[in-house]
């Protein structure tokens, strides 16, 4: 599960990259599931306009096998499949926590990795994917708002059960600007280590975003890419 300090953090940009990068391998079949169920752009992202939404299959998840689950989801030319948020924004109601728990149970079912990537409210569904996540991947900057934030989280997350042990701290834009708190700073300011620095891209990044190709395909050399690659063999071995 990848979760935001605050919106605008990359956590989207961290979810598809780390999903594609999976699912470049063979022996992965990897879905990634948009929970941001108002302002998701994950299939913006991967270029994708998707026949059917999480809604759909929530709906529907008593009639579904594998097979139909997988039409079901778009699939991406990296390998990785799907799940988008409603198209409407009055859909967003419709999805429940239980409906979220039979398709998580029927996914995990399906596929070897799966990846959602959370809407910055922390709704209950959200609560739904950290629970049932391996890792929750908890992405910040370097700044007082951020860090402010993963303080206030880690401190809600340590108390709820099942959660503490599974929280990962990720920095992302490392090297943004001059004025970033410094790592040894940021440490001190949450009170545990950093698990993951990803550095800061926008040329890249910005240039990937919009032409909707992730970054193993548009820049796999970059130092962006390398560093998500290595996340994601961090994550999943």
């Amino acid at each position: 599960a990848v979760a935001g300090a605050t919106g605008g953090v990359g956590t989207t940009s961290l979810a598809v990259n780390i999903g594609c990068a999976l699912a470049k391998r063979p022996e992965n079949s990897v879905a990634l599931i948009d929970l941001d169920l108002a302002l998701g752009d994950a299939d913006v992202f991967l270029d994708t306009i998707p026949d059917y939404t999480l809604v759909d299959v929530a709906q529907n998840i008593a009639r579904l096998d594998f097979n139909l689950l997988k039409r079901s989801l778009t699939k991406h030319s990296s390998g990785l499949y799907l799940l988008p948020r409603p198209i409407q924004l009055q859909d967003t109601a419709l999805v429940t926590p239980d409906d979220l728990h039979r398709v998580i149970g029927l996914l995990k079912a399906t596929f070897s990795h799966l990846i959602f990537d959370l809407s910055k409210g922390y709704s209950e569904l959200d609560m739904v994917a950290m629970q049932a996540a391996e890792h929750v991947l908890l992405v910040t900057q370097l700044d007082l708002p951020c860090l402010r934030n993963v303080v206030r989280l880690l401190m809600s997350m340590d108390e709820m059960d099942g959660l503490k042990d599974k929280i990962r701290v990720v920095v992302n834009r490392v090297g943004l600007e001059n004025g970033q708190i410094s790592m040894k700073k940021a440490r001190e300011t949450i009170g545990r280590e950093i698990y993951k620095q990803i550095p800061n891209d926008y040329r890249v990044m910005a240039e990937v975003r919009n032409n909707g190709v992730p970054l193993v395909d548009g820049a796999p050399r970059a130092g962006l890419t390398q560093a998500i690659l290595e996340l994601a063999d961090s994550l999943c071995g």
